[in-house]
């Protein structure tokens, strides 16, 4: 059970209950506050102040003042109108993620909605009824306006929603689970859409998966290492200890204890191994240095009040840019730099495994020449290199100018959250790769091995066996690529 406070939600209770289906409870002490911002805000409106969004339009709108008969009408169209994305709908783990998110936001008091509102939230979450929402039409200021959005149509019983992975009418999603839709009131629509929940959502899945990528990738470092018989003077603690890194040491480390036992690793450093083994632990390290930080940021936003305008306990109303997503778009798009390094260093090691493999059984074929061995898979690596190199490009620098001009600078953060989901994707594919060929080269004599690498060969050649002839791998890569995601690599 994850009790939502709006102050203590961690990267692994969001990754729980998006991902694992974890049970969701509202704090009491959060509702109560809920109750507290409400009426103060609705005090505000019985004397008849102007509060932007709450009474007047939005964006270069914001001059037009709206009647009190029409606030309840105002947040629904709103709703509507900011319902226009396009393009394949997003995982459920992320929108499941983004609605917690929202959720635990909205638990600070600060958006002033009622109670009912994060209740239903709750009952959402815990039923499995998931809003579909396109990917495309946020620009990670502003809030992430468009998907948030289409995760509030289904809370007004209009667009689509998943109910335990059937996609149906939200309507009829929330009949069958026993819910009403809700009837929104005044700044309850903007409310919902107004913060960086769906960027946030996407960097907590990014740090998630990239530490497990880094984990994934250090096991297959250290097969590859005694499949080639490297030299383990590259991960002593001597030899890194005179580098202040503290990415490099940790890797190090693990690489250290994972090839204790091995006989096949040398110690002599001559000849020098590639730098994709010699150098693994920087390159490897920093990914782990940028995860630290961009965890960092990422809980940081999880626990943070993103709205606009923001009332506070003295009745004051602030408006500002809390709703900019610009640093978890910043550490979205340096994860996905950080994680595509996992995809080089492999593919250079995956190459040089094969280039080693001798002329008799060439690329690990039994009769080469008449058979093409693994000579596919490095052709693949490289493609899905190729295809990183084209998505580390950083979102977060592109410009934006919209709402008249008003809106002139955007984060981009869900498409560099979604680019970095696809970087991690690919390099769960070059691993897969990598960890192949390996246990091909290891072969079956496994004298001298250590545990680690046994228990890994018997791992990978569950998904697929060592060769007997040439088939076709490319489903034995996808199964393997997304067992390493899930995390269940030795």
């Amino acid at each position: 059970m994850v009790v939502v406070d709006g102050r203590s939600l961690t990267l692994d209770s969001a990754i729980q209950v998006a991902e694992r289906g974890a049970l969701v409870k509202a704090s009491p002490g959060g509702l109560k506050r809920l109750e507290k911002f409400r009426r103060l805000l609705e005090q505000k409106l019985s004397r008849g102040e102007v509060v932007y969004g709450v009474n007047t339009g939005f964006g270069s709108l914001s001059d037009k003042v709206v009647r009190p008969e029409h606030l309840a009408e105002l947040q629904l169209n709103l709703i509507r109108s900011h319902s226009a994305g396009v393009g394949a709908p997003l995982p459920v783990e992320v929108v499941r993620a983004a609605m917690l998110i929202r959720l635990n936001s909205l638990m600070n008091g600060n958006s002033a909605v009622r109670r009912e509102v994060a209740e239903l939230m709750v009952k959402l979450l815990n039923r499995g009824i998931t809003p579909l929402v396109p990917e495309f039409g946020s620009l990670g200021a502003s809030g992430d306006l468009t998907p948030s959005a289409h995760m509030a149509l289904t809370m007004v019983g209009e667009g689509k929603a998943y109910r335990r992975g059937r996609l149906e009418e939200s309507r009829r999603a929330l009949s069958d689970a026993k819910l009403k839709p809700i009837v929104l009131k005044a700044k309850e629509g903007l409310s919902l859409i107004n913060g960086t929940a769906f960027t946030t959502a996407l960097g907590c899945i990014v740090v998630h998966r990239g530490g497990i990528l880094l984990r994934a990738a250090n096991s297959t470092l250290a097969t590859t290492a005694e499949a080639l018989g490297a030299c383990s003077q590259s991960f002593d603690e001597r030899l890194v200890g005179v580098k202040q890194d503290p990415g490099q040491g940790a890797v190090a480390r693990e690489i250290r204890a994972l090839l204790k036992g091995s006989r096949r690793v040398r110690s002599e450093p001559v000849p020098q191994d590639p730098y994709s083994i010699r150098c693994a632990p920087q390159v490897h390290g920093s990914l782990s240095d940028a995860l630290d930080f961009a965890a960092k940021v990422t809980v940081n936003e999880m626990n943070s009040v993103s709205d606009n305008p923001v009332l506070l306990e003295d009745g004051s109303v602030l408006h500002g840019g809390n709703f900019h997503a610009q640093p978890v778009a910043m550490a979205s798009d340096l994860l996905s730099l950080a994680i595509s390094y996992l995809g080089v260093i492999s593919l250079s090691r995956i190459d040089f495994m094969l280039s080693k493999t001798p002329p008799e059984t060439k690329y690990m074929a039994a009769k080469p020449g008449l058979e093409s061995g693994l000579m596919l898979l490095e052709y693949t690596a490289t493609a899905l290199t190729a295809d990183n190199a084209k998505n580390i490009y950083p979102e977060s620098s592109y410009p934006a100018s919209v709402s008249g001009g008003i809106e002139d600078h955007a984060s981009h953060g869900v498409n560099a959250g979604v680019k970095a989901l696809q970087v991690a994707t690919n390099v769960s594919r070059i691993l897969a790769i990598e960890l192949i060929c390996a246990s091909n080269v290891l072969g079956s004599n496994e004298s001298g091995i250590s545990d680690h690498a046994r228990s890994v060969s018997a791992y990978v050649r569950a998904v697929s066996p060592l060769l007997r002839g040439d088939r076709s791998q490319g489903p034995e890569i996808e199964e393997l690529a997304k067992q390493i995601l899930a995390g269940s690599l030795p």
